[in-house]
């Protein structure tokens, strides 16, 4: 860790008042990230950070820390400044989560125990959702349910599927735009038809 790497110094653990009495030059960044890294791992994980950004969001609190430390001048706890800079760093991480939603390996790894506690409903719908999503795959034409299978399944890139399939890269885009259209189209008939989600 970066601990380890600029060696280990405990900072003798006192009150808050202790700490906003303490001198900045007392202060090394090894003491304070040893004696703080717990408190604000979980500081960022009470902000908001999932399971798979809390590494990274406490190694840019400590980036932070460790630059700003020289001009910490004690006016407030320790535990304090550093809380007000993981807040920042949080909401840095919040933001990025609310345009580039999380993967599906990060949702399973950062709520482990929901994963657990609704596994066997999930399989129900999973399997549910998978036969409706064959069965609406079944009313587009085959040259339709190609290219979508390979973008949407296979995850291929539209220039890829063009030399798989063996068509201009323009009919790619052509069909793909019209299979999803039609998907769509066939969810909220279903929908509809059902009065119900899909």
């Amino acid at each position: 860790m970066v601990a380890e790497a600029l060696g280990r110094r405990v900072l003798p653990q006192g009150s808050p008042a202790d700490e906003r009495k303490a001198p900045a030059e007392a202060l090394d960044f090894p003491a304070v990230y040893d004696a703080h890294f717990r408190y604000v791992w979980r500081c960022l994980r009470s902000l908001g950070v999932h399971d798979a950004h809390v590494d990274d969001a406490l190694q840019d609190v400590f980036v932070v820390a460790a630059r700003k430390l020289a001009d910490f001048d004690g006016g407030a706890a320790l535990r304090t400044w550093l809380y007000a800079i993981a807040l920042h760093i949080a909401r840095k991480y919040r933001e990025r989560l609310r345009r580039e939603p999380l993967s599906l390996e990060g949702a399973r790894e950062s709520q482990p125990e929901l994963m657990l506690a609704a596994s066997a409903e999930r399989a129900a719908l999973h399997k549910e959702r998978l036969s409706l999503a064959h069965a609406i795959l079944e009313t587009l034409s085959d040259e339709q349910r190609e290219v979508f299978v390979l973008a949407r399944v296979e995850q291929m890139s539209a220039p890829e599927i063009a030399s798989v399939v063996d068509i201009p890269l323009n009919t790619v885009y052509s069909r793909l735009r019209a299979a999803r259209l039609a998907f769509e189209a066939e969810v909220l008939r279903r929908k509809a038809s059902t009065g119900s989600t899909p």
